[in-house]
């Protein structure tokens, strides 16, 4: 592919272009004149659109390190992770070009303009047209599967092009390890199409994760988390079970889209990249200028990861949104969910930032001092809420029949507070 250079965009706007270094690894960003006037600060803690070197157009480099693959951080978001990145090779093999041609910035262009977020990337991989198209749910995650469990070439007749192209659109972009799509949903047909460019009025868009079927119900427990974390009063965008030929797959609604406009957004990861506790969420919320609503949320988040066992807590996991005119806040909660491997040792279950400075063996005391140090208000009642909101973790997973022995193991689990 060895794309040269890429435009970014946001909402229609020339952002700066992004291009390989070659011999350096990483790669190197400028914001384009026209944009800095606009006064848009996108990437405010990393690379501020006042900064002296925005200002004399001197470049930015990519960070090296894994998570950002030799991209500057804000743009690194735009790439996904283990599923969308698996589609990319299985991609490449099937179109016969070499891994090792290919860099960061191809990926971005083969991405184009249905990254997540806002921002887009040109000149793109054309993939067909962007238009809506009615998603064979179930039929295209066994299609996925085979084409992920080939190590040949998948047999490119005319009815698994199209499917291949159908994939690429709806599942190449989202992060998270998991099999998922991008879709649209009609609430009032339950009719599903693709989520990738423009979407007819009455469909909202959703991400669509799939369970496998397996025996371990991963979509019926992150509902179940769903229903506990709102119990608990965290924002969360409207989820739901979804059963297409027998199995039940897990939908959430976007944040980063309200109808057909896309909201510009930064994960924890790519806004303040050396972050590894929650201590510097907050400290990060602070930075923003954002509001104590946004702090108690963050706060009730902590809490809910800690008491329930959401060890997956890594820091792309937490996001914040700009809105067209600037205005930055935390995002609504997503990948709730328990996320222990009961059959792993107990060190690769530690949570991925630190509460205290521990990242295990957490207990109240813990939280209550966080609660302390960053001044939120009615911190032990705070504490309370969540935990009397898991205290429903039985019934919730009762009532949609997942297994009583593992109800047990997991709630077993969980931290008494």
């Amino acid at each position: 592919m060895e794309t040269n250079v890429v435009k970014v965009k946001l909402w229609g706007i020339d952002v700066g272009y992004l291009s390989w270094d070659k011999k350096a690894g990483v790669a190197v960003f400028e914001y384009e004149s026209l944009f800095l006037e606009q006064g848009l600060d996108i990437a405010p803690l990393t690379m501020p659109i006042n900064a002296p070197r925005s200002q004399k157009h001197l470049p930015w480099t990519g960070d090296k390190d894994k998570l950002y693959q030799g991209l500057p951080s804000m743009i690194a978001d735009s790439l996904p992770d283990k599923w969308g990145n698996s589609l990319f090779k299985a991609w490449l093999r099937d179109n016969n070009i070499p891994t090792k041609k290919t860099t960061p910035v191809d990926h971005l262009s083969f991405i184009g303009s249905r990254a997540m977020g806002a921002l887009e990337y040109e000149p793109a991989q054309k993939l067909g047209d962007n238009s809506a198209f009615s998603v064979n749910v179930q039929r295209l995650y066994e299609f996925a599967k085979q084409v992920l469990n080939e190590r040949e070439t998948t047999l490119l007749n005319q009815e698994n092009s199209i499917l291949w192209q159908d994939l690429i659109k709806i599942s190449s972009s989202p992060g998270g390890k998991r099999p998922k799509a991008i879709v649209a949903l009609n609430k009032n047909t339950g009719k599903v199409i693709s989520g990738q460019g423009i979407i007819p009025e009455g469909f909202q868009h959703y991400i669509l994760k799939y369970d496998d079927n397996s025996v371990y119900p991963f979509a019926k427990l992150e509902y179940v988390y769903y229903q506990m974390a709102l119990d608990a009063g965290i924002e969360m965008m409207p989820s739901e079970l979804k059963t297409y030929e027998g199995i039940t797959h897990f939908l959430t609604q976007r944040f980063d889209r309200i109808g057909n406009e896309k909201i510009h957004t930064q994960t924890l990861g790519a806004m303040s990249p050396a972050s590894d506790s929650y201590e510097e969420i907050f400290a990060t919320i602070r930075r923003l200028n954002l509001p104590y609503e946004d702090s108690k949320q963050q706060y009730l988040r902590m809490v809910f990861n800690v008491i329930a066992r959401n060890v997956d807590d890594h820091s792309k996991n937490f996001s914040f949104c700009m809105n067209r005119n600037g205005v930055w806040r935390l995002s609504p909660a997503y990948d709730l969910t328990y996320s222990v491997d009961l059959t792993a040792p107990a060190y690769s279950n530690r949570h991925s930032l630190t509460v205290n400075g521990k990242n295990e063996d957490i207990t109240r005391e813990d939280l209550e001092i966080v609660g302390l140090n960053n001044d939120i208000q009615d911190y032990k009642t705070l504490i309370d809420t969540v935990a009397n909101a898991v205290a429903k973790f039985k019934d919730y997973a009762t009532n949609l029949g997942i297994d009583g022995k593992l109800i047990e193991s997991i709630k077993s689990d969980f931290v008494k507070i």
